[in-house]
């Protein structure tokens, strides 16, 4: 099977029904819902615009229902224009146009997913312009561009759209890029050359934002899997389950909300999205499950992970092919790696309820090597300090090479008790048997014993001492 078809297959199982139980697991949760009428928008804080860098990414999951007047059936053409992501600016004059545009994601009144970059110019208003495929009503979809500037350089070279991590890509055509850092980014509003502000009117969900090129490779792996906030170049993240607001988790760009005649709701999420956690050889990591319903439901597990990696366990059961599938009692199971490292398996779960199970099921990879643990003030991986004498210093004066000396003494200190007492216990078991013996033989390995013990320990015993009143003297 090729790799394209491979992907073909991955990206059917992350476009979501519309219809479902209610429920949603895995990482995106809830979802921005903008209002079919639109007069709504979030306005990005001006300090995110004015670091945005010339190269940059973009991605979102967006759903459009299919429910403003004049929706044509299965597509998101209704007539209307249809904003994402835009940044753009009214000139001094009071004019707006494409072509003073820095950049615009939008979905146009046929359906089609279009992003242009302005250029200044007329009548050819667009130094990059592409349009790829039509967005599909009442399904999830993950739109995303990347724009890649040579370094000290004020235009682009290229610009990619991906739908659904499919790349299509236009070289900069001509003009001059409109860069408006001192404009915000807005999402789902747009003012064009008509006067009438392009709203957003569906949902939005996992919208990050990247201060680099995006790879297709870069799309594609990370699409449906959550990000850590620490990723290289990840400028903002907003995964839109705070309930209020929209709150950036990686740098705190949080984003306001600005309402009209409608009003951004959350709403639980259709967008499926896994992620990846990890464990060490041979240890056992509780792994909770997220997940939303409208109404309880019950988290069930439909695959389990490579048995040569590691297995699971809801308590004490351990999770076999031939019970599956495993109904949990909560949302929690016990991941046991197997003694390996730099392996990588990986689970799904879903979850079902009266009205039926969701569309479509949570991936989790769950990553096996040499974990990072803590340390504890005696250098134990994730120790208790019960491993060494763990002191803060300087203690009582005593700083940490005063310490260590002082260990060392006391441990010579026992050591001399100790072949003090050997000395004792070998003159004595020397004198019982010269008394009862007359064996040539044997009193003969009697005296070279005894030479050992005077010329062995006795010795040793008198170093040990000289040596610990050399320490003695030198403090």
């Amino acid at each position: 099977m090729s790799l394209s078809i491979v992907f073909g297959l991955l990206v059917a199982l992350s476009i979501v029904s519309a219809q479902n139980a209610g429920i949603n697991t895995g990482e995106a949760l809830y979802a921005l819902r903008f209002p079919d009428v639109g007069q709504a928008s979030v306005a990005l804080p001006q300090s995110l615009s004015e670091v945005l860098s010339p190269s940059f990414s973009f991605e979102a999951w967006v759903m459009y229902p299919g429910t403003t007047p004049g929706a044509r059936q299965g597509t998101a053409g209704d007539g209307l224009y249809k904003t994402i992501v835009s940044r753009y600016a009214v000139r001094p004059d009071g004019t707006y146009h494409n072509m003073y545009a820095d950049f615009n994601l939008q979905i146009q009144k046929g359906g089609e997913i279009n992003f242009f970059m302005g250029n200044g110019l007329s009548p050819s208003f667009y130094g990059v312009i592409i349009t790829a495929g039509t967005l599909q009503a009442g399904r999830w979809t993950h739109l995303a561009f990347s724009v890649h500037t040579p370094n000290g350089k004020a235009n682009p070279d290229y610009a990619t759209l991906f739908v659904d991590g499919a790349p299509s890509n236009s070289t900069w055509k001509t003009g001059v890029r409109q860069l408006q850092s001192s404009s915000p980014i807005n999402i789902g509003a747009y003012l064009n050359q008509d006067g009438d502000v392009k709203w957003w009117r569906g949902y939005m969900d996992e919208i990050r934002i990247w201060s680099a090129y995006r790879t297709t490779d870069e799309i594609q792996g990370y699409m449906s899997q959550s990000v850590d906030t620490n990723s290289a170049n990840l400028l903002a993240y907003y995964k839109c389950n705070s309930g209020t607001g929209l709150v950036d988790s990686a740098h705190n760009y949080d984003g306001e909300f600005v309402s009209g005649a409608g009003s951004i709701q959350y709403q639980i999420s259709g967008a499926k999205l896994g992620f990846t956690t990890g464990a060490g050889r041979s240890t056992s990591v509780d792994i909770v499950l997220p997940g939303v319903g409208t109404s309880p439901f019950t988290y069930i597990i439909e695959t389990i992970p490579d048995p040569s990696v590691g297995s699971l366990k809801s308590g004490n059961t351990v999770i076999l092919s031939n019970n599956l599938p495993f109904f949990l009692p909560g949302n929690v199971v016990t991941f046991q790696s197997a003694n390996v490292e730099g392996k990588s398996t990986s689970f799904s779960y879903y979850g079902s309820n009266s009205a039926g199970r969701e569309a479509n099921s949570t991936h989790v990879t769950v990553l096996v090597d040499r974990v990072a643990c803590k340390p504890d003030a005696c250098g134990v991986c994730n120790g208790d300090n019960s491993t060494c004498t763990c002191l803060q210093t300087p203690y009582k004066g005593y700083e940490a090479n005063d310490l260590e000396r002082i260990l060392y003494l006391y441990e010579i200190d026992q050591t001399l008790d100790l072949i003090n007492q050997v000395e004792v216990q070998v003159d004595q078991a020397l004198d019982a048997l010269d008394s009862s013996f007359t064996n040539a033989n044997l009193n003969a390995e009697l005296l070279e014993l005894g030479a050992m013990n005077e010329g062995c320990l006795h010795t040793f015993d008198a170093d040990l001492a000289q040596f610990v009143d050399d320490l003695n003297q030198m403090s």
